[in-house]
């Protein structure tokens, strides 16, 4: 009796995993067919086991003698499919006697940059690291957050710091395991069509509370810790090596915590970039992509004109003899 029941049970499950994947196929041959996506690709392609996904890297010669700046940073770093002739850290790259390294990862939060940093600081050995921030950094660093929003979750299983241990953790509390939902390209899509819809529909976001609320909320205020840990990483990691740090925007509620993370941990600061922007905005002039939040090429050019001439002001370029 007991064996006629595993057998039906297998056989159920055998049915349902055929009708599964004749689905994932179909889906796939459709996507070939209409979208130009290959076949075999899926959102594994992304997946990286330490960092949870694969950023842009763009390096110069690490063997070079000329200052060698390394810069580290979200979407905003990444550039969105803007070419790379116009994001912002071109400015520092037509500098002659310098070195450019960049790690951009769309989504990325604190944690992800502080593993680019301890990953490629000692290979690069740079003269100056800069470190490109968002307000999302305190939503992204914290799962806790990131669960609950619906304006700033990546939908990718990220590490994230949790009681001094690096955790992957898939931002919803609920969701597939990430073997099966990276690997089947219905099921991601399915999943990606749900949360856009709940993004549309639903209308209350961590965001909201945090605005609300500040640090009067239990989460964000661990956020602001975790943050200010993991900066703290990056100081000790960096050692005497000079570090900068810039936002690209200036949301209240998240800049007084930008500013007082940086202090305390001796890191220069700079918060000009988004006055800029906001000006040029307020005389009309469009400096945004079509998703109202990421610079066009003149959003990155008034971004890299601020950020070089800040770093000149400052004497970044000057503290190094060069040959």
């Amino acid at each position: 009796m007991i064996d006629k029941k595993l057998a039906a049970a297998f056989a159920i499950l055998c049915v349902c995993g055929l009708v599964l994947l004749g689905a994932e196929t179909g889906f796939r041959l459709y996507e070939k067919k209409t979208l130009n996506i290959p076949f075999l690709e899926s959102a594994a392609r992304w997946y990286d086991p330490v960092l949870g996904w694969k950023g842009k890297k763009e390096f110069g010669n690490a063997a070079s003698k000329k200052f060698k700046v390394f810069i580290i940073g979200d979407s905003f770093t990444h550039g969105c499919g803007i070419p790379e002739k116009d994001l912002y850290y071109a400015a520092i790259k037509q500098k002659p006697d310098v070195e450019l390294f960049v790690y951009g990862g769309g989504g990325y939060g604190t944690l992800q940059e502080y593993l680019v940093l301890d990953k490629y600081f000692d290979e690069i050995k740079p003269d100056l690291v800069i470190l490109q921030v968002c307000a999302n950094d305190f939503i992204n660093d914290l799962w806790e957050l990131e669960s609950r929003s619906y304006d700033n979750n990546n939908l990718l299983v990220r590490p994230f710091w949790v009681n001094g241990k690096i955790e992957l953790k898939y931002p919803r509390f609920w969701g597939l395991p990430a073997v099966i939902l990276y690997r089947s390209r219905m099921l991601y899509r399915g999943n990606e069509t749900l949360e856009r819809f709940l993004s549309r529909h639903v209308r209350h976001t961590v965001e909201r509370d945090i605005e609300a609320h500040g640090t009067d909320d239990e989460d964000f205020k661990k956020s602001v810790t975790v943050m200010d840990t993991l900066v703290e990483k990056m100081k000790t990691r960096v050692g005497a090596t000079p570090m900068v740090a810039f936002g690209v925007d200036d949301v209240p509620v998240y800049m007084e915590q930008f500013r007082a993370i940086f202090k305390r941990n001796d890191i220069e600061f700079i918060e000009d970039v988004p006055a800029q922007i906001r000006e040029l905005e307020s005389q009309g002039v469009n400096v945004r992509l079509e998703d109202k939040a990421h610079w066009n090429a003149l959003g990155h050019s008034v971004c890299g004109e601020v950020l070089a001439r800040e770093l000149d002001k400052k004497g970044y370029f000057s503290r190094k003899e060069l040959p």
